[in-house]
């Protein structure tokens, strides 16, 4: 809904938190291990994602088409 929605920005912090902390907190007990999921998700809750051929790992298989 966020993404095809061409008249409002992406709210990536409200995604980010609504994944890491309302999906997955619950089930994330210990500090690190969720500073962990946060930044892994970060990695994929970004502007870049939506360009052409983002890379989804260090190999040129995975990647955004």
């Amino acid at each position: 809904m966020f993404i095809n929605d061409p008249n409002e920005d992406i709210p990536w912090e409200a995604m980010l938190y609504m994944t890491g902390h309302i999906n997955y907190g619950g089930r994330v007990t210990d500090d690190w291990d969720r500073v962990c999921l946060l930044s892994i998700l970060k990695r994929y809750y970004n502007m870049d994602v939506l360009g052409d051929q983002y890379k989804l790992s260090g190999l040129d298989t995975y990647y955004v088409p």
